[in-house]
């Protein structure tokens, strides 16, 4: 696999704060989540009632203020999206669009319904996600991919967003996973371990395209 390469966000390099998950026994169940930041900030969206770990709202605030000045205007693409809480929270902060993906019928109606009301663009795709990326014509900017703990595909997951996906130069990929497997490991894919952090039980790990990225090969 290749070796991890430092990025530099914001115009400097900074360590990636990890997210992490309401999950370990004990923790208070979550009924809705907060948008932090932005034009929507202070708006609620329900957690998916099958959702038992929405990613902590300090956790998702990390991840945007590294994110910083790249999510104005940008095309963000949220994968295995659940509530859509990453999408709205994009948009929110200067996204110029973004594009939520999950198989889950019922999650992709709550966030189109959501959009409307919100008038907000914010695109909601139904379907597997590694299938639902040959039909996105779109170019994106940002990338975050949070797959079920269970998930297995990840390798398959990180060639179809190579293979299907339109990458802007200097776009990020950032896969969410569990601290004690490495799916990565064996990884000889074409996308490049650019980072990655940790956070209690949770990995984050950030990957680029050196093809698309001046100085990361």
């Amino acid at each position: 696999m290749h070796q991890p390469t430092h990025v530099a966000l914001c115009g400097r390099e900074k360590p990636l704060q990890l997210l992490h998950r309401h999950y370990r026994s004990g923790t208070p169940v979550v009924n809705s989540l907060r948008i932090t930041a932005g034009t929507l900030r202070g708006r609620r969206l329900p957690v998916p009632p099958h959702d038992v770990r929405p990613t902590s709202e300090r956790a998702r605030q990390a991840f945007f203020n590294i994110v910083g000045p790249r999510i104005d205007s940008a095309r963000f693409l949220d994968l295995f999206a659940g509530s859509g809480i990453f999408s709205f929270e994009a948009v929110s902060r200067g996204a110029a669009a973004a594009t939520a993906i999950d198989r889950d019928h019922g999650n992709v109606e709550r966030i189109d319904r959501l959009a409307k009301e919100w008038n907000v663009p914010v695109n909601a795709v139904e379907g597997d996600v590694v299938a639902a990326l040959r039909g996105v014509s779109e170019t994106f900017d940002i990338v975050y991919a949070d797959p079920p703990y269970d998930y297995h595909a990840y390798d398959q997951l990180l060639d179809a967003i190579k293979a299907h996906v339109s990458l802007a130069p200097e776009a990020l990929v950032a896969v969410e996973h569990r601290r004690r497997s490495d799916p990565f490991k064996a990884y000889r894919g074409p996308l490049q371990m650019a980072r990655r952090a940790e956070y209690g039980e949770v990995w984050i790990t950030l990957f680029a395209d050196p093809s698309l990225r001046a100085g990361l090969a």
